[in-house]
This record gives structure tokens, sequence and C-alpha cells, in this order.
């Protein structure tokens, strides 16, 4: 231990005292027939006769750094361009590449390795990047299990009955994230409960997890953050993808893609999930379901549409169908009446259109129109015990912006309008509870950039038929102390509307009394935060990425969910009193050799809450957790080593003291270690991959109180803070044709 410390503190102590490299910016454009100059993002920028290199951003920018000043030459390609070569004589300067389109192409392959995590440096706004390559270092099943190898998102069970999945950010529940499929919104309401299944991870390219509150351009919602899922397009996807997963539960998932072009300016991708589980597991002998039953199906057709590059146009559908049962072994839902075991079944349906479209009006100044919307009709039909559930959600967003430049690339100015309109229908055993909520609202950023500092400044106007009016602004600056050096800072308002049964969906899976006290408000808080990245690059393959940040999070008003009032209820109010959290954490990424990836980080909240006049630690949420995550890729990739490992602190426990002695549990969770690790191996067009999940085989003991007694009034299977199931070792093979 001793000597490991020591070779790091030689290792940190070099890196510092190294000189810091010189860096490139510029902007890449394409030219086309008329002889119009547009950005050209994700062309390909790199020094001659090596591998490194970057990529341009969606404005065309990029940064590229100079490994011991050694180099002066870029070549700058994409795909249906001519290669430019551009040697560099000024460092000071940015440089303008323009790309011309080829007449007649022939076909290219372009083979580059993809960061798996990285936190830009470029952006404005703290920025955390989860790639394809990332996700497949862990079996990734979904959204809800792509957060394995970051402290920043936690991910839990909402129960210990129904499988429902929920995040928290910077100590705060899922909520109060937005969660954004490529910039618009998805998963919100209904989809808040089973949501973060209903993404699988193979359909996903890249998963952006910003901190703080995100641009007004993209909603009032965001408080604690934002993220954003880009999925698999049809202008960039492999040909064909299959994937086929089973893991030692036999639980069995299928995934498909195929991507192809229809004509010249009209490509199209087709996206099939499938999982399955059969299989009645009880590792801890309670006499529940560790896993619920069921089947999820999920469907997906996306267009791209360009015409020139003057009309871009992203539009498509996605049906899902789930059914799953859990509870005990012998629960079987097609018993009419009242059973005599306590089980739950959700079936659920939900349907989304959406429309993403782009117009270059003003070549000159880069202006260009754009319209996003997207329907969302989401049913489910549920029942937890002796408790019904059912819902319809019926949600349509939609977004017009017009963007440009006020004389120069270094002033630019996005507003518009937005509507977003949620029709919201719920019955509760024999109560109905209807919301129409419809908010129209008006926005503008204003964006300063130069080589040192950037700020986004942004305010929005919202009109709520329910609550009436409010005003939302945002502030987010960048500076760049070096040049690989940059600090920022935010602040801003969020705002949101509380569905406590879907966000709560626990809760129902317990015999608990809900109480609620008043008319809810809206919930409103601010957000403030900094953060300090630092990069240092010692040759072509070592390099270091340092990051650290604080976030604080202040309540105006919130809807309290009160379990620590007595055990046997649950208390919904608007907040009296205080309601705060506070959130540190640093990362450190290294590659101290070729091919072998080290990720370490640390993570602490402080979460505190008035409950029935109370200031206290927020129940369920871990003040700290760690992690260190070792990576390791052969020659050309063709073996990969995966071993995550996490540490997760104490949390409090909600109060249980006026159960029965056999059913109180302590003031506290213990801290526990978790250790997932992974093998895989790539050939030319297939993978194969083994891995384990939760290696040491921890679990929660009865994380079910009153398991033997599931129909008496102390039981509750909503007090979860850790693993239920143990174990669960998995394989799977991959199909890849490009």
């Amino acid at each position: 231990m001793k000597k490991t410390v020591l070779f790091l503190l030689i290792v940190l102590t070099t890196l510092a005292l190294t000189a810091q490299d010189k860096s490139i910016t510029g902007h890449i454009y394409s030219l086309d027939g008329d002889g119009v100059k547009t950005p050209l993002a994700f062309a390909n920028i790199v020094w001659m006769g090596t591998q490194t290199g970057t990529v341009s951003e969606d404005s065309g920018f990029f940064e590229l750094n100079n490994p011991a000043n050694k180099y002066n030459q870029l070549v700058v390609s994409f795909i249906g361009y001519q290669k430019d070569t551009i040697t560099v004589t000024n460092w000071d300067e940015e440089i303008e590449i323009v790309l011309i389109p080829v007449i007649n192409l022939e076909e290219v392959k372009i083979e580059g390795k993809q960061v798996a995590r990285s936190i830009s440096s470029l952006t404005p706004i703290n920025t955390e990047t989860i790639t394809s390559d990332g996700l497949q270092r862990l079996a990734c099943c979904s959204l809800a299990e792509s957060f394995e190898t970051t402290v920043t998102i936690d991910v839990g069970y909402s129960d210990a009955v129904s499988g429902a999945k929920k995040i928290k950010m910077l100590g705060l529940a899922g909520v109060y994230s937005q969660i954004l499929t490529e910039l618009v919104p998805s998963t919100r309401i209904l989809s808040a409960t089973f949501g973060l299944n209903y993404i699988p991870g193979p359909w996903i390219s890249a998963i952006s997890i910003s901190k703080g509150t995100s641009s007004v351009l993209d909603g009032y919602e965001s408080i604690t953050g934002q993220i954003n899922i880009d999925l698999k397009q049809p202008d960039n996807s492999e040909k064909l993808y299959a994937e086929l997963f089973i893991n030692e539960h036999q639980r069995v998932e299928v995934n498909a893609s195929s991507a192809f072009k229809i004509n010249d300016n009209l490509s199209t991708i087709v996206l099939v999930h499938g999982s399955t589980l059969k299989n009645k597991v009880d590792k801890n002998g309670d006499g529940f379901l560790d896993l619920p039953l069921g089947n999820l199906f999920i469907g997906s057709n996306r267009y791209y549409y360009n015409k020139d590059n003057k009309l871009r146009s992203r539009f498509g559908f996605e049906i899902m169908q789930e059914d799953r049962v859990g509870g005990q072994l012998d629960y079987n839902p097609t018993d009419i009446g009242i059973s005599d075991y306590y089980g739950i079944s959700v079936k659920s349906s939900r349907f989304t259109i959406y429309e993403k479209a782009g117009f270059l009006l003003d070549p000159e100044n880069n202006g260009s129109f754009a319209i996003n919307a997207n329907f969302i009709y989401h049913k489910t039909n549920s029942t937890f015990g002796l408790r019904d559930y059912d819902a319809t959600q019926k949600s349509l967003n939609v977004k017009i912006k017009y963007k440009t430049e006020l004389g120069s690339e270094n002033h630019k100015l996005t507003g518009g309008v937005s509507f977003q309109n949620d029709n919201f229908n719920q019955k509760i055993n024999d109560t109905i509870i209807d919301r129409n909520e419809s908010v129209p609202g008006i926005f503008g950023e204003y964006t300063f950039s130069n080589k040192k500092i950037t700020i986004i400044s942004g305010l929005r106007f919202d009109n709520n038929n329910l609550y009436g009016s409010f005003f939302t602004p945002r502030l987010h600056v960048k500076y760049t102390i070096s040049e690989n050096a940059t600090i920022r800072a935010s602040a801003g308002r969020g705002f949101r509307t509380a569905n406590v049964f879907p966000e709560n969906i626990g809760l129902l899976a317990s015999s608990r009394t809900f109480y609620f006290l008043e008319e809810f408000q809206m919930e409103k808080a601010w957000n403030y935060g900094i953060n300090y990245t630092q990069k240092w690059f010692i040759d072509e393959v070592r390099k270091i990425t340092f990051n650290i940040d604080f976030y604080r999070t202040v309540f105006q008003n919130q809807i309290v969910v009160d379990v620590n009032r007595s055990a046997g209820a649950v208390y919904f109010y608007n907040l009296k009193g205080e309601s705060f959290s506070n959130s540190f954490q640093t990362d450190l990424i290294f590659t101290p050799a070729q091919g072998f990836e080290v990720t370490l980080a640390y993570r602490y909240n402080n979460v505190m809450v008035t409950m029935n006049q109370e200031l206290i630690n927020k129940p369920l949420v871990s003040p700290h957790k760690g992690l260190v995550s070792l990576h390791y890729s052969t020659k050309f990739e063709k073996w990969n080593f995966t071993v995550t490992t996490q540490f997760n602190g104490q949390s409090k426990l909600p109060y249980t003291k006026d159960n029965p002695a056999e059913y109180q549990l302590g003031d506290s969770s213990p801290a526990y270690i978790i250790l997932h690790a992974q093998i895989l191996r790539k050939f030319s067009k297939w993978e194969i991959y083994l891995g384990a999940e939760n290696l040491t085989d921890y679990k929660q003991e009865n994380p079910i109180l009153a398991a033997d007694d599931p129909f008496c009034d102390y039981f509750d299977s909503s007090i979860v803070w850790g693993p239920i199931v143990g174990r669960s070792v998995n394989a799977g093979v991959r199909l890849i044709i490009k």
C-alpha cells in the first residue's frame, strides 16, 4: 500500500512539473455546390503521421493538443469531402478550414478508438460523456445500468418488489435532473417509474451528464442537472448489429439494429429490443421474488433527411410494451378477487413520435431555424397488493428557435418559443386525480466567446395554467486558465410539477397510509456550482484528466415525502423550512501505459430536509461514494478487461421505532463495497463477453419488512439501500457488420 501511494505521488509530482504543451483551435466548415459555407460537425482532425486527434463539435469548433510540441501539420477529413492538410504557423490564432465535397466518392473506411468516458474542458457547462465503448465495458442492458463507471449518478431500486430503478444526482432524486433523448424531453411523469429500463443500452451512442441547471433552451425543469441520451443514428450506424445476452438467473435479452440508405438524401435505422425473465429467483429465502418476472418489447424506426446541408430532419417513432409480475413466489396475477398471496402486476404501453428539423436561412451569419417536437402516449395498469394504480399520460412538447451570429462568431443569439402540455389521468383504488397542464413559454440566450472566456446568459418566461407565470434565469461562465486548464461556474433557477405517485412508486408496495396535507405548489430551487478541470499530456499515450467540482441546491419549495414521522404512514406537503443539497466530487482519469486506463473518483453529498419541523439528513441518501475502475486493452483491442469497484457509505434509514421489535430497523444502513468485472474478446465481425455484477455477492439483509405477513400493518418493501439480488454472472455475443 505504501509503495502504491509513493508511486502515485511521484507520478503526480512529475506531471505537475511537466511543461505545458501547445494546442491549436479552429473551426471546420463545409462548402456546398452553391458556395455556401456551413459548420461541419464530427470532422476528423489528426496530426499527420499519428493517431492523436479529435472531432469537431456541432458548431464546427475543435481544439487539439500538440504532444511535446513536435507536430505542425494537421490532416482534416470527413466522409464525402476532400481531405485537406494544413501547416500550422501561428499558434495564437484560431484557424479556419473549409472542406470541399468530392464528386465521385469511393468507399472510405475510417477507424479510430472511442474515448470511453471523458470530462470535457471545451463545453461551457460541466459535462461528462460516456460513449458506447464505455457502456460496453460492463453488460449494459438499459439506461438504468449505464452509470456503474461514474459516481456522478447513483442508481438503486425504489423497492424490493417491483424492480423499478431510480437515480440520484447531487444527492437528490432523479426527477430533479432533466432526462432528454437528443435534447427532447423523454423520461418524465409516468416513465419516471420504469423509464430507465425503456432505453436499451445497445441503442445508445453516448450519454452526456451535465451538472447544475442546463440551458434555458431545454426548458425550465432542470434543477440538479441534465442527462442527454444520443441514440444510434441512421447516417453513421452499423449496417447490422445483433446481440444476445443471458445471465445466471435466465434473463434473456435480444437487441438488433439495421441502418441503410433509402436514397441520396434519406436514410433510416430500425432498432428492436426484447427481454424476458421466466425463472423465479429468491436467493434470500424470504418467499418474495428478488427480480420480477415479465416481458419487455421496444421497437423504433428513425429517419434522417439531409438536403444539401440546408435542410436537415430527424424523425421517427417508438413503441413499447411491458408486462411484469413480482411479489410472493406463489402469486398469480390471473386470480380473480383478493389473492391469498401478495403480488404486484404492471402492464405498460407507450408510443412516441418525434420530429427535429433544421433550416439554414442565413449562411453569412450561420443563421438557422429549428423545430423540435415530440408526442408521448403512455398508459399503465398496475396492482400493488391491495392497491390498484392506473394512469394515462399524453404529453406534447414543441420548441421553435432561431440561432444567429451578431456580426461575428464571438457573439451569438438564440431565441424562440415553446409549448408543453401534459394531460395526466390517475386512479388510485377509487380516487380519481386528473391534471391538464399547459405551459407556453418564450426564451432567449446570448453567448459571448473568445479564446479565454465563454459566457452564456439565458432567460425564459413561462405561463403555467395551474400555477401562474414565472421567470427562469440561468448563467454559465467558462474561463480558460491555460491551454489545458479550465474553470467553470454556473447559477440558475429551476421549476417542476411533482407527480407523487409515479415518482414514489415504491411506497405503493407497502402498508403505509398516504396523507396529503395540503394542495401542492410548484417545486422551485436555485442551483450554484463551480468546477475546475485540468489535463496533462505526457506523450501520445500517457495523459491525465483531473476534475473537481462543488454544487449547492437550495429549495424555495419542495414536495416533502415524509417517511420519518411514522413507520405506518407517509405524509406529503409543501416545504416548511429548509431543504438543500451540497455536493462535492473529484475525478482522476489517467492512462499510465498503452491500453491501460485508470479511473479514481470520490463524491460527498450533504442533503438536508425539514420533516415534521425538524431539519434532518434526508433518508436513504448515502453521503460517501468512491470508485476505482481499471480497464486494459491488448493491441488492436482484441482483448478487453474491466474491473470496477464501488464503495457506498452509510445512509440514514426511515423511522421504524413504532413497529414491533422484529420489524424495526437501525438508524442507518451499513457501508458496503461491490465489485464488477468483464472480459471482452473482439473478432472482425463478432464480439463475445463474460462478466459478473456484484462479484462479492453482497446483499441487503431483509429488504422487506414483515415479509412473513405482507397484508399486515407493518409490511414495507420501500426501504432499500443496497443490492437485493447479489452476484449475477452474465455472458453475451454481438454481431457487428459495418
